[in-house]
């Protein structure tokens, strides 16, 4: 149950362009006040939208940002967060991933959604349970992926018929390898991309500010600008890996040094080289 503690920082400290969240918070908003008092077939407004993006580029932890911001600023109260790990649903055994596929969509979520209470979904890589069945066909074990994909689509149109106080947020770092008949039940698609250098050096200064650095703003520019084509996430571990190898004689509460991120970056790119080879 939402708020959390510590939640509003998903929101505040994950960089995309404004416009991507004001869209995120307006259909979340929209979906889950209005949405029940529209029919299927006059407007159909399905609940679930998809984040697809590179990896790190901020995708889950942007939901997890919005349902707190949704209970901060819409609810005034309490708001129910659901997490889904899609791994855990497909299995070896026959039949169980359609079995586990269609216990999450048909009694695991919909008795969440009977409390009552406003309800935003996070389902994180969704292909692994709403795989395209074309591509499917070509694996060691079609007929279970299929019937898992299937049970995932009739669950997310229960879902849609049954429970208007949810909303459910896909992500996918390959989208290609979704069903197309996922997509046709999307009333939205968000793309996160990579982040521009603007963007680049924003995530740098504020990881800075977590360690501590004496680094000035065109050291920080001039840094960032070496990190083009990273995701945020990528660019706030190279700070923790600048901190992390530095000289072991220095001081931790030590603040963190121009030379010494050089130095993680240099390695990066030595790395990003032999990896390329």
């Amino acid at each position: 149950m939402l708020p959390a503690a510590g939640w509003d920082q998903y929101w505040d400290r994950i960089y995309v362009p404004e416009e991507t969240k004001r869209r995120l918070f307006n259909y979340a908003r929209f979906t889950l006040t209005r949405r029940k008092t529209f029919s299927l077939v006059g407007l159909p407004v399905h609940g679930i939208a998809l984040l697809r993006g590179k990896p790190g580029t901020g995708k889950s932890s942007l939901v997890r940002g919005l349902a707190q911001r949704l209970v901060e600023e819409v609810f005034d109260g309490e708001l129910m967060f659901a997490e889904v790990n899609a791994h855990a649903l497909p299995s070896q055994m026959l039949g169980d991933s359609q079995r586990n596929t269609a216990n999450l969509f048909e009694r695991a979520l919909p008795e969440l959604a009977e409390k009552g209470h406003p309800m935003v979904v996070l389902i994180d890589e969704i292909d692994s349970i709403a795989t395209n069945r074309d591509r499917a066909s070509a694996g060691t074990d079609p007929v279970d992926v299929v019937r898992a994909t299937e049970a995932a689509l009739q669950g997310l149109d229960h879902l849609a018929a049954s429970a208007p106080n949810m909303v459910i947020f896909a992500t996918s770092n390959f989208p290609q390898a979704i069903d197309p008949a996922f997509f046709s039940r999307l009333d939205v698609i968000f793309e996160l991309d990579l982040p521009d250098p603007t963007t680049t050096a924003r995530i740098l200064r504020d990881a800075l500010e977590e360690v501590g650095t004496n680094m000035d703003e065109g050291s920080q520019l001039r840094a960032a600008a070496a990190l083009g084509g990273m995701s945020g996430r990528d660019v706030r571990k190279l700070v923790f890996e600048a901190v992390v190898f530095r000289d072991s004689s220095i001081s931790i509460d030590v603040p963190l040094q121009d030379k010494e991120l050089w130095s993680a970056i240099d390695a990066r790119a030595a790395t990003a080289s032999v990896d390329a080879r």
